[in-house]
């Protein structure tokens, strides 16, 4: 599996490849069929990436699993849109190269082509699949509890939406904005292009980037309302009018009440870890720890009388179920659980 997953990533990584796979050539067949007999081990991986792309045989069963899917027609939407800002760069330059155009041109066709026939590969679940096929109408992508989910907007830019999370978003985005409305927690790896700012609305708070990646938490019925830069440049914005700039690794806070934002440093792990599967407690109360294991795992947790919710909780987890994550807070606090299904009760 470690030995598909290098392939995998290898070839999504090469420019050349993904150019071949949405407007082929007879130099770039040659090209890969060469590549082909020289690396036979690696075949199959490259066959079931084209295959997703083409949908050449809808009926087959195909090896690459959801994430893979998604991250094949992502790298495709990321590349043609990369070069559909070229070719306007390159035409303010210099007009008629109708060669590029017929290139660009057909690697659009290719990418619609994709997105049409997702549906036979489950690339896509039934919101998107319904919403794609009508151009200019909002997608809403939205993940229950007990669920992520990893998809690319048409810009290419990724988004890793946390459980119990809903990101609404035009199926094609204008040349000037891009504009999204946030419910809950998402991390975004920003597609630059400093023609088209990218701006995340959410209920409290506006986020606008040209090309970065940064985490907004955001869920309702919540006081916890914070955005966090892993890599370049944000602006954060209240409604009230307070404004932050943050670089790498700095965050903000909001206060509801007042609208201030409150900058300072973080940890990843504890920030922003969620996306790679870490569940993390920052000397959180146990009311908002119960609250957080109920989105995590998608399940209800009842509290008897007598637990302190007001104690304060600080501890990680790695990938970790929700038994041995429960053994290791029951150890430490002193109190005891029950798991039927999803149902979880804790008590003295």
């Amino acid at each position: 599996m470690a030995f598909k997953d290098d392939v995998f990533k290898e070839l999504l990584r090469d420019e050349y490849f993904i150019q071949w796979l949405i407007a082929p050539d007879h130099d770039s067949n040659q090209y890969w069929n060469n590549w082909l007999a020289a690396n036979p081990d690696k075949a199959h991986v490259l066959k079931e990436i084209k295959a997703v792309v083409n949908a050449i045989e809808p009926k087959k069963n195909h090896y690459l699993n959801k994430e893979e899917k998604d991250e094949v027609l992502g790298q495709v939407m990321k590349y043609a849109a990369e070069k559909s800002k070229l070719k306007k760069i390159q035409n303010e330059k210099e007009i008629g190269n109708r060669v590029w155009k017929g290139k660009v041109l057909m690697a659009a066709c290719f990418v619609i082509l994709a997105l049409l026939t997702a549906n036979y590969f489950g690339v896509f679940n039934n919101a998107i699949e319904k919403e794609v096929q009508t151009v200019g109408k909002l997608i809403t992508k939205q993940t229950p509890k007990g669920t992520k989910s990893s998809f690319y907007l048409p810009d290419g830019t990724l988004v890793k939406l946390n459980a119990s999370s809903k990101l609404e978003f035009p199926a094609t985005f204008s040349d000037t904005l891009r504009e999204v409305k946030l419910i809950g927690q998402g991390f975004f790896e920003v597609t630059r292009n400093e023609e088209a700012p990218f701006i995340v609305k959410t209920e409290n708070l506006n986020v606008q980037v040209l090309g970065t990646s940064f985490d907004i938490l955001s869920y309702p019925n919540s006081d916890r309302f914070e955005v966090a830069v892993a890599s370049g440049r944000v602006e954060v914005g209240s409604r009230q009018g307070y404004l932050e700039i943050l670089t790498k690794h700095e965050m903000t806070k909001l206060n509801p009440t007042t609208g201030k934002l409150t900058k300072s440093t973080f940890d990843p792990s504890f920030q922003i870890g969620w996306k790679d599967g870490i569940l993390s407690f920052n000397d959180l109360s146990f009311d908002k720890v119960f609250d957080q294991l109920e989105i995590w795992y998608g399940v209800d947790i009842q509290v008897s009388d007598g637990i302190d919710l007001r104690k304060k909780y600080t501890g990680k987890y790695d990938n970790e179920n929700l038994e041995n994550v429960l053994i290791g807070m029951s150890s430490i606090q002193g109190f005891s659980f029950e798991i039927k299904g999803k149902r979880v009760k804790i008590f003295s």
